[in-house]
Formats: C-alpha cells, sequence, structure tokens
C-alpha cells in the first residue's frame, strides 16, 4: 500500500487471462502508486484480459505516469473501451505511454481511446504506439482531435505505421500537433501512409510552427514525397535554430539528388545538433547528393551520435571520400552507424574510396566511438 513506483516485465509469458485477474487484484491494492511500467506484450491478453487490467486501474487514481505495453496482445476494440473508462479516471496523469501494436484495432478501438485521453486535463506527455492495426481516417479523426484540444502537452508522440491512415489522416494529424506550439519533442511514425504533395505540404507547415522543439523525429518511410516534398520539409527543418536531435527516416520516397542538396541545406542551419538520424536508403541521391549531405553533417561540431542509411542509392567512390572526410571532421562523435551496401556500381570500382572510408572509421574507433558500418 506504501508502493510509490512499480516496475514489472512479464512479456511473452503465459499469463492469459487467468492470470490477468490475479495481476489485477494485485495492481488495484496499490492505492498510493504514483509510477508503473508495465510489460505485458504478447501474453495473450485479448479483450478479456485487458478489461481485467483496465478495471484495475481504476483503483490506482494516484498515478502520475503511465506506461504500458500492451502489444501482441489480440484485444481488438473491445478491450480499449474499459482502458479509455481507466483513463478517465486517473486524473492525476501528467504522462502516459501505450504500446498498442499489433492488436488489430480499428477505428472504434481508437476512438474510444482518444475519449479516455481527451479527459485528461493535465497532460504533459503522450506516448501512443498502434503499428499494425487496421485504424482508418475515422480513428485518426478522432486521435488528432484530441491532440489539438491538450492543454499544455511538451511531448508528443503517435505511432500509426502501416495502417489505413490516408493522407486526409495525416494532414488531421499534422494540423493538430501544429496547433501546439509549447512542443518540445515531437515523434510521428507514419510509414506506408499514403503521404504526398498535400500530406507532406501540412507536415512541413505544422513543422513550422513549433520553434521549441528540441527533438524530432518523422518516420515517413515508403511514401510518396519525391523532390518538392523533401524540399517542404527540409525548409521547415532549416527553421528548427534549437533542435538537439533529428530522426528523419524517408526512405523509398524518390527524394533523388535535389531533395538531398535541399536536406544538405537545412542541416547548415541546425548547427546545435547533438544525435542525428537519417535513413535515405532507396532514394536514388547519387554521388552528389551524398557529398552534400556529407559536407553539412562533417560541420556540426556538437554531434555526438551519427546513423545513416545510404542503401542502393548509386553512392560511388566521390561520395564515399566525402563521407570519410565528413566522420573524420566530427571531433566529438561517441556512436557511428553507417550503412552503403548495394551501392557498388562496377567490380573494384570503389575499393580505394571504401580503403579511406574503412580507415576513417577505424581511427574513430581508436578514439572511443563505437561504430557499426557496412558497405
Amino acid at each position: 500500500d506504501s508502493l510509490r513506483s512499480l516496475k514489472a516485465d512479464i512479456s511473452f509469458s503465459s499469463l492469459g487471462q487467468d492470470g490477468a485477474h490475479e495481476l489485477s487484484q494485485a495492481i488495484g491494492s496499490l492505492t498510493n502508486l504514483r509510477h508503473m511500467d508495465l510489460s505485458l506484450s504478447g501474453c495473450s491478453l485479448g479483450a478479456t484480459g485487458l478489461r481485467k487490467v483496465a478495471n484495475a486501474l481504476h483503483s490506482v487514481n494516484s498515478l502520475e505516469q503511465l506506461k504500458v505495453d500492451l502489444s501482441f496482445n489480440e484485444s481488438g476494440d473491445a478491450g480499449l473501451r474499459d482502458l479509455a473508462q481507466a483513463l478517465s479516471a486517473l486524473s492525476q496523469l501528467r504522462s502516459i505511454e501505450f504500446n498498442l501494436n499489433r492488436n488489430r484495432i480499428g477505428d472504434v478501438g481508437v476512438s474510444w481511446l482518444a475519449q479516455g485521453v481527451a479527459a485528461l486535463p493535465g497532460l504533459e506527455a503522450m506516448h501512443l504506439l498502434l503499428f499494425d492495426n487496421v485504424v482508418g481516417e475515422a480513428g485518426v479523426y478522432e486521435l488528432a482531435r484530441t491532440v489539438r484540444g491538450l492543454r499544455r502537452p511538451s511531448r508528443i508522440a503517435i505511432g500509426l505505421n502501416r495502417n489505413s491512415v490516408s493522407e486526409a489522416g495525416v494532414q488531421a494529424i499534422a494540423g493538430a500537433v501544429g496547433a501546439l506550439p509549447a512542443l518540445v519533442e515531437l515523434e510521428l511514425s507514419l510509414s506506408v501512409s499514403g503521404i504526398g504533395w498535400a500530406g507532406i505540404h501540412d507536415l512541413a507547415q505544422s513543422v513550422n510552427t513549433l520553434p521549441k522543439l528540441q527533438s524530432l523525429s518523422l518516420d515517413l518511410n515508403v511514401n510518396q514525397i519525391g523532390t518538392a516534398g523533401a524540399r517542404l520539409m527540409a525548409q521547415a527543418l532549416a527553421s528548427l535554430r534549437g533542435l538537439l536531435s533529428l530522426r528523419l527516416l524517408v526512405s523509398g520516397n524518390r527524394i533523388r539528388e535535389v531533395g538531398a542538396r535541399e536536406l544538405a541545406l537545412a542541416l547548415n542551419s541546425t548547427q546545435g545538433l547533438k544525435s542525428l538520424e537519417l535513413d535515405l536508403s532507396g532514394n536514388g541521391i547519387g554521388d552528389t547528393g551524398a557529398s552534400e549531405l556529407a559536407t553539412a553533417i562533417g560541420a556540426l561540431p556538437l554531434l555526438v551520435r551519427l546513423a545513416m542509411d545510404l542503401r542502393g542509392n548509386l553512392v560511388g567512390e566521390t561520395g564515399q571520400r566525402a563521407l570519410a572526410r565528413a566522420v573524420s571532421a566530427l571531433v566529438a562523435l561517441g556512436h557511428l552507424e553507417l550503412h552503403l551496401d548495394g551501392n557498388t556500381r562496377g567490380v573494384g570500382e570503389a575499393a580505394a574510396s571504401h580503403c579511406e572510408l574503412a580507415h576513417a572509421v577505424e581511427q574513430l574507433q581508436t578514439k572511443g566511438c563505437i561504430c557499426e558500418a557496412s558497405w
């Protein structure tokens, strides 16, 4: 009864619905709990098991931080109704984090969840992962309405990879986060969402209205952003002068050489970056695009972590040499991930540049940098 913090990992156990009942009884007795971190991934809860866990949360109305991993439980929409009702009773919550990946959740379930979140007046941080479900436009609209109505959030993360969101749904999410100018951290995962010109336009416009952002993560893999969309996003990124961490995943978006150049120009305006992750694989940026990106990255004086995926981009000798010079110039670098597989255009063509890049990586390792590289 006096416990204030609880962390338990029961993931991929045989907990099931019967075990969920016993667990809920234990949780329900912790009436003074402030922080809860519960991992129940892959426990075969189903809707019934999730309902039992949710009912227990009703009794813990002292909670301020709640993190629950419920992925891989086949809960469907039905389980989320009780979870939403439990949330609405936890008026002291300041931070929530739910992993609901792969649960066959659709629009109805997301709508219930959105209603539960909307009932939390003091919420400052919201992290919702809904990868690989069946969420469509209707559910996303409800979620966007809830996000827009949050009173004082500083951290927002929404994961909707591989759903049925559509470009219109992406625009709704973009408009919602753009209405939260106090955001410090933003993470949007929207891969395989049919994002074209209209969607990337609204996303870029929203990013441009968030001057306080220090951390930005955008997973836009496998959409149709194109060169023009890359230019829009790059211009928005250039306005974020206080950015410390940037994660931009745009694999398979046909941004080409011109898009890479625009991103390089944006990096020139973000000199305070300490962490940078770029996935530009399968975009055809070529030697010129890779070289311009490398030059911009090499001029980031505070960079501590760099992760780049440039696989399948026809990056040859010139681009690889530029990358070697770039990583050699990063004196503060402590962690490097660099992937250039699938770029060889002829047997032995880039042997010299491979050696130069390998030498640069080895030199970093001798200075204590943790490196993972492939080419």
